[in-house]
Parts: C-alpha cells; sequence; structure tokens
C-alpha cells in the first residue's frame, strides 16, 4: 500500500481515542507515532504492534527527535502544536464542544474537515480566512464500515435476545473554572450525574455497553463506583464495560446510543438508529438549532432530564424512531461524502503538502516553517484572547 518512504510522524498526547484517524493514515504512509503519555504508549504496543511508536518525557524531546529523523510533515488529531515540519490537522470526531471554533487552527499548515459543520463553524468564528490550505475530505472512521469491513458483533451471548443499548459519555472535566461556562462542574459529561441511574434503569431489560471516553491522564471515583454497582446487581452477563480507542464497532452492534456533548453522536447518525441524551447539566441544557451551540445535535433525539426519564425515552425510541428526518439532515452537515473513500482523499492532500517540501535543505525548511508557525501562534493567541473576553461579557449580559 506504500509507495515510497515518508518521512512523516504523528502526534497523539491525551486520549488514545486520537488514534483511529492517525492509524488509518500510518496504514498508508508509515512513520512515527510520537506521545508523551504513557497509557497511550502502551495501548499502541499491544493494540497495534507493527506501528512505531515512541514515548517521550515531554513535547520538547518529540519536536528534537522530529528534527533528528528529518520528519517534514506532522499529523494531529487534536489541537497540540509541535512547531517542526509542516502540521496537517484532520480531527477525531466533529463535535459541538466550542474548542472545535479555538484559534489554535489557524496555526495549521493542512486542515482536512470531515465535513461542513466545522467548517463553518470556523468560518464563522472568523478563522477560516486565516487558513490558506483546506478541504472537505470526509470521515475516515466510517470507511471500513462502508467497505463491509467490520461485522456486527454479538458481545452478550447469553442474552442475545434483548436489544443492545450503547451508553457512551463524554469525558469528564476536573477544571472547576468550567463551571462559569459549562454550567456544570463535570463539563460536558453525563456520566457522574446518571451513570448509574442508566445502569440500575436498564440492566434488568436491555443489554447495556458503557463505553467510555478515554481522556487517559484523568481519574475519577465513579468509574469504581460503577463496577461496584455491576457486581452488586449481578449484571455481569449483560452489562459490559469498554475501554478501547474506536467506539466504531460497539456502534455496529447497538440499537439505540445514550451520550451528552459528544463527537460520537455525530457518528452515532451514520448508523441511522435512535439517540437518547442524557443531560449533563438539566437545569441549564436544552436542545438548540444554533450551529454554535453545545446542544445542537440535541434537535435528533430525547433529552433525559431526570432519572425517571431513562426508561421510559429508551423503550420510547427503541419501539418507534421518532427524530430520524432531522437526525438525517445533521448528519448530511457534519460528513462530507460518506462514500468509504475519505482515507484516500486524506492520502492525496497529505500527498501534495509533502512533495511541495521534500526536496527543500531540511534545516532551512524546519527553521523558516518554525518561524511562521510562531508568528501564526501569536496571532492565534490573540484572536483566542479576544474571542474569550467576548464571551465572558456575553455571558454576563445573558
Amino acid at each position: 500500500m506504500r509507495e515510497k518512504k515518508y518521512k512523516i510522524a504523528y502526534f497523539a498526547r491525551t486520549d488514545i481515542q486520537h488514534l483511529p484517524p492517525l492509524m488509518r493514515l500510518y496504514d498508508y504512509f508509515g512513520g512515527i507515532l510520537y506521545t508523551t503519555n504513557r497509557i497511550v504508549f502502551d495501548f499502541v504496543r499491544e493494540k497495534y504492534p507493527n506501528v512505531k511508536v515512541k514515548l517521550l518525557k515531554n513535547r520538547r524531546l518529540v519536536q528534537r527527535d522530529i528534527v533528528k529523523n528529518k520528519i517534514r510533515v506532522v499529523v494531529f488529531s487534536s489541537y497540540t502544536m509541535l512547531y517542526r515540519g509542516k502540521s496537517v490537522q484532520i480531527f477525531h470526531g466533529t463535535s459541538d464542544k466550542n474548542y472545535s471554533e479555538n484559534a489554535k487552527i489557524i496555526v495549521f499548515d493542512l486542515v482536512l474537515f470531515p465535513g461542513k459543520k466545522i467548517m463553518l463553524k470556523i468560518k464563522n468564528a472568523n478563522l477560516l480566512k486565516f487558513i490558506k490550505n483546506w478541504k472537505l475530505v470526509g470521515y475516515p472512521k466510517f470507511d471500513l464500515l462502508i467497505n463491509n469491513k467490520i461485522e456486527r458483533k454479538n458481545y452478550f451471548p447469553n442474552s442475545n435476545k434483548k436489544s443492545t443499548v450503547l451508553y457512551a459519555p463524554t469525558w469528564i472535566s476536573s477544571d472547576t473554572k468550567l463551571h462559569i461556562l459549562n454550567f456544570s462542574k463535570h463539563g460536558e459529561s453525563s456520566l457522574p450525574i446518571f451513570g448509574k441511574a442508566i445502569i440500575r434503569a436498564l440492566h434488568s431489560d436491555y443489554n447495556l455497553i458503557i463505553k467510555y471516553h478515554n481522556r487517559a491522564y484523568h481519574e475519577n471515583p465513579i468509574y469504581a463506583e460503577i463496577d461496584e454497582l455491576i457486581k452488586k446487581l449481578g449484571a455481569e452477563e449483560n452489562v459490559k464495560v469498554v475501554w478501547d480507542d474506536d467506539i466504531v464497532p460497539y456502534m455496529n452492534s447497538a440499537d439505540l446510543m445514550i451520550s451528552d456533548i459528544s463527537a460520537v453522536c455525530y457518528e452515532w447518525f451514520h448508523f441511522n438508529r435512535p439517540i437518547v441524551f442524557a443531560n449533563p447539566s438539566p437545569e441549564n441544557y436544552k436542545p438548540s438549532n444554533d450551529i454554535h451551540s453545545n446542544t445542537y445535535a440535541w434537535q435528533a433525539g430525547d433529552v433525559i432530564y431526570k432519572n425517571e426519564d431513562i426508561k421510559k425515552l429508551i423503550e420510547r425510541n427503541i419501539v418507534n424512531d421518532y427524530h430520524n428526518k432531522i437526525r438525517n439532515k445533521i448528519f448530511n452537515e457534519a460528513f462530507y461524502k460518506p462514500d468509504g473513500k475519505a482515507t484516500e482523499r486524506q492520502v492525496e492532500e497529505i500527498k501534495k503538502l509533502y512533495q511541495s517540501v521534500e526536496n527543500i535543505n531540511y534545516f532551512w525548511f524546519i527553521f523558516t516553517s518554525y518561524l511562521k508557525k510562531r508568528a501564526k501562534s501569536y496571532l492565534a493567541k490573540f484572536i483566542h484572547s479576544r474571542n474569550k473576553r467576548k464571551q465572558k461579557r456575553d455571558f454576563k449580559k445573558s
């Protein structure tokens, strides 16, 4: 599959969930995957043994190794920046979280959007005009599914007559400052509020897969509490807890999903099956048709506001799919051409970028690209600070 040896690297800093889009490109280009996180490193070595992965103590050491190996292009699925060589942003999802409108996006040399939704959010934030090289390419995580390379697996052989519900909450924030703008001390995660209630409500009548977000550096007692609850209820046969980098196989095996404010909601829309949203701040959040809102996706399903809602909303949506039309509309906004060729389009754009710099003297290339990135980084910080001040003013007015 690889035509030649490319001097390409990839960076995954915090989450194993950032890995799947990077792994799709590694199959084409090879290269080196860098991380500063032991959990990410160990996971890659176990699940992807053919990938060349390096664990280094900090980003400065990663930068040095990039130069040592004469890497020309670095691919990111998060907004981290290493300031070495040309940088490509491929995203690890399309989300309603407002980080996608962070001014850091302008520092990347090539931005490959999964669809119009993120592109329009960035455009409406007056950032797209600063990005000279961008393309709509689609979402590579769907490619294997569309090309019939992911089978629907039965995770519950002893209770396979029951419908399967997938619960996929987003990560729990430990930053208390987020409470000001996100309305919840947990950030945008429903897990501390509804996690145990969902198990109690559904374990008798449904198979339940709990797929955690893998924000690898974060610890919270809720995970141990959930394990204890499953044992206490004797529900081990039909309640499964999952830590994995790719949610798509579990989605493929579910009949309905529960989530909150997460990119996985949009991934789920690909399956054209019902979704229910667990509200991480019931007194503040509600569905919105504003594309900048972090509850824009909530138009596509019923919302849980209290424990008593859980079972009745699951039963209602398993029987009748009431939100099919709006869900498909939002899906088509979020993803470009779900035709199984998104990875190919990414590859072609990255090849063009690589070919444009592969014959430049390496140390001159590294020096000039560093200066350009630093200049764009200062501009991004200025824009970000200005937008933060405006956001706080608008919040106070509301």
